[in-house]
C-alpha cells in the first residue's frame, strides 16, 4: 500500500483526535513551564546585575559625597588598585591577605569624616575576604562597621583613587542571579519532562483509530460484483 503526503497528514489529524485526555492537557503545561523558567532565568539574571551595578557605592579621590541608609552599620568594603606583599591581588593560599608596608602606611593616614571631624573609616592591613582574584584591587579597609549617620562625607586619600562596595548588596546580587538562572534551569527540565511524559500518555492511553485503507494514486477502481442464481444465466430473469 503506498501512501501519498496528503494521506499521511490525514493520518497524523486522525491519531491526534484519538490523543488521550491525558496528553493534551500534559503536553500544553509543560510548554507552559518552560517558558516561565526562561522568564524565571531573565529575571534573576538581569535583577542579579542590576544589583551588583548598584553595589559600588562611591568612587574617586578626595571629595565629598552623600552617604545614607547604614547608620545601623553595614558590610561596606573600601579597595585601591594595587597588589599585596604577596604579588596577589587577592587573598593566598593560606586564606589571608597582607598589604605591602609602603600601602599598609599609606591608608593608616587615609580619612573619611562627617561634618564634626569624626572619622568613619578603619584601614586594614591585613584580611580574609579579598577572594576577587584578578581584578587589580586590594582591600584596604572598612567604614561604617559601627554605623555612619546619613549626610556628607569628606575623603582624604592623598589624591588616591579609592572604590567603596557594599558587600551584602554583592552577595544578595549574586544569590538572586544564582537562584534564578538555577531554578529556571530546574523548572525547564520539569516542564520537558512533563511534556513527555503527556505525549506517551497522550498516544498509548488514547483509543486505537480505526484501520483506513487509501487507493494507490493511478490504480483504477475495482467495480462490486453482480452475483447470480446458478440456474439462471445472465439476462434472463
Amino acid at each position: 500500500m503506498v501512501f501519498t503526503n496528503k494521506g499521511m497528514v490525514h493520518v497524523l489529524m486522525h491519531n491526534a483526535n484519538f490523543m488521550h485526555i491525558s496528553g493534551k492537557i500534559l503536553i500544553p503545561l509543560g510548554v507552559i513551564v518552560m517558558i516561565l523558567s526562561g522568564v524565571m532565568m531573565y529575571w534573576g539574571g538581569s535583577d542579579g546585575v542590576s544589583s551588583l551595578e548598584d553595589a559600588q557605592i562611591y568612587e574617586g579621590t578626595d571629595v565629598e559625597f552623600e552617604l545614607s541608609g547604614y547608620s545601623e552599620g553595614g558590610y561596606l568594603v573600601v579597595v585601591m588598585e594595587g597588589e599585596y606583599e604577596s604579588g596577589k591581588d587577592s587573598v593566598g593560599d593560606n586564606g589571608t591577605a597582607v598589604l605591602t608596608d609602603s600601602d599598609c602606611d599609606l591608608v593608616k593616614n587615609f580619612t573619611m569624616s562627617d561634618s564634626d571631624d569624626v572619622n568613619f573609616f578603619m584601614a586594614a592591613c591585613e584580611n580574609t575576604d579579598d577572594t576577587t582574584a584578578d581584578d587589580n584591587h586590594i582591600h584596604i579597609g572598612y567604614i561604617c562597621k559601627e554605623g555612619c549617620p546619613d549626610g556628607t562625607y569628606t575623603w582624604e586619600t592623598n589624591g588616591v583613587e579609592i572604590q567603596i562596595w557594599d558587600v551584602d548588596m554583592i552577595l544578595g546580587g549574586l544569590l538572586r542571579m544564582g537562584a534564578g538562572i538555577t531554578g529556571g534551569m530546574g523548572a525547564c527540565c520539569c516542564g520537558g519532562f512533563i511534556a513527555i511524559i503527556g505525549l506517551i500518555l497522550g498516544f498509548t492511553m488514547g483509543k486505537k483509530p480505526p484501520a483506513t485503507g487509501y487507493q494507490t494514486s493511478g490504480v483504477m477502481p475495482q467495480q462490486q460484483g453482480t452475483v447470480h442464481p446458478i440456474d439462471n444465466h445472465p439476462g434472463t430473469l
